[in-house]
């Protein structure tokens, strides 16, 4: 009977001795990562979704009913994130005003702690840049001089190329001249944010890639006046451009870097992926159609100037297409909303708010230089801080570009 009982002592002690060891090995982990704490009341994620941009996730069983993601962003994250901490409703009251401030250093310190992360790019693209010898202008008027622009066929190589028979006589925007603008990002933070009767408020509704509107009304609006594509979408079957319905009766604005020098004749020659093909056949199909190019030169232009207004390295890879639709819309818009590109209180490591894919690689980057195009568009922001980080939009005036 005395040899039970110390087996069983022995039991309960190597018990407590691995509760405590699991209790610390999980708080210690907590104490490196990016925590995000989503309501109760979401179902549970089953599966996580692969991509092409992935910082390191975990998703703990133990969790449920709380579905707690947690998100390794850099090697410096040193804090738990709840942001139900942060939210407030009431802008001028001061706890809603401190929640707002903390959150806004929260952010922006953390898009801080990854643009100064290492990275390597490799030479892909063959960026060969040195910085400007003369004093570099505000950072509107050095994007609006980036020249970010479609081509023309009445430009060589286009001139004689059958491509440039493909390409449409009518401008970009039509006759919209100093138009109110929207930018609508794709990310997960959208959903349930009740913004679809402000976006749709906008005279150009700016979206990207195959991010729909059906069935998201409410949160991202039903208008769309301008898609703003990558190669890969034009040119993935998957993407369904020549048949699916959210690029009918749109203008279509596709982009393909090419190289940081490279001539368009070399470009044409050898585009990333091959847009060529897929938009001969849609203009074909649909002659009418405002489908453009947009010139990959000029999306260098706006790495360039990113790069410029950042006194950091950034990486050597091309802006995302957001940044390259900013750069299209600053020459029309007197004002331009950017809407949950910056991070606000409604994040929810979503990637987009069309599916259930948990990345914040898509928030934070993870390939394109989107800290420091975010930070950027933070700087150029006009609006106050309850409206970016509590509304989720930046107001970007350009309605004095004549000073530049």
């Amino acid at each position: 009977m005395k040899s039970l009982k110390v087996e069983m002592k022995s039991l309960i002690e190597l018990y407590i001795v691995f509760v405590l060891t699991l209790a610390l090995s999980q708080a210690l982990e907590r104490r490196s990562v990016f925590y995000v704490k989503h309501n109760s009341t979401e179902k549970t994620q089953k599966s996580v979704s692969s991509s092409d941009e992935k910082p390191t996730l975990w998703l703990k069983d133990h969790d449920a009913p709380r579905i707690r993601p947690h998100f390794s962003l850099t090697k410096t994250s040193n804090f738990l994130f709840d942001l139900n901490r942060y939210r407030c409703s009431e802008p001028v009251s001061a706890d809603c005003i401190n929640r707002t401030v903390l959150f806004r250093t929260k952010i922006i310190g953390e898009l801080r702690k990854r643009l100064k992360e290492p990275f390597t790019d490799g030479d892909h693209y063959q960026v060969r840049y040195g910085r400007p010898l003369e004093p570099v202008p505000s950072p509107v008027c050095r994007m609006v001089r980036a020249n970010v622009r479609v081509l023309s066929w009445k430009e060589p190589p286009f001139t004689w190329n059958e491509i440039g028979s493909y390409m449409p006589t009518t401008p970009l925007f039509g006759n919209v001249t100093n138009g109110s603008c929207v930018i609508v990002a794709s990310a997960g933070s959208l959903k349930r944010s009740q913004l679809g009767s402000f976006i749709d408020e906008h005279d150009i509704v700016m979206r990207f890639n195959h991010a729909p509107t059906e069935g998201y009304e409410a949160d991202v609006g039903s208008k769309t006046t301008i898609r703003v594509v990558n190669s890969q979408v034009v040119t993935k079957p998957e993407y369904r451009l020549l048949t699916a319905p959210l690029f009918r009766n749109v203008t279509i604005a596709a982009w393909d870097p090419g190289k940081y020098e490279q001539s368009l004749s070399e470009w044409l020659a050898t585009p990333d992926f091959n847009l060529f093909e897929n938009f001969k056949k849609f203009r074909s199909n649909h002659p009418q159609s405002n489908f453009h190019i947009i010139d990959p030169r000029s999306i260098w232009r706006a790495w360039t100037a990113l790069q410029d207004l950042t006194q950091t390295p950034i990486r050597k890879n091309p802006p995302t297409s957001g940044f390259i639709g900013l750069g299209l819309l600053m020459p029309v818009c007197r004002y331009i909303d950017v809407v949950e590109y910056i991070p606000s209180t409604r994040m929810n490591g979503l990637c987009h708010y069309y599916d259930d894919e948990l990345n914040l690689g898509c928030t934070f980057g993870a390939w394109h230089p989107l800290a420091a195009e975010k930070l950027l568009v933070f700087q150029m922001n006009s609006a106050d801080d309850y409206s970016v980080f509590q509304q989720g939009t930046v107001r970007i005036r350009t309605d004095q570009l004549d000073r530049c």
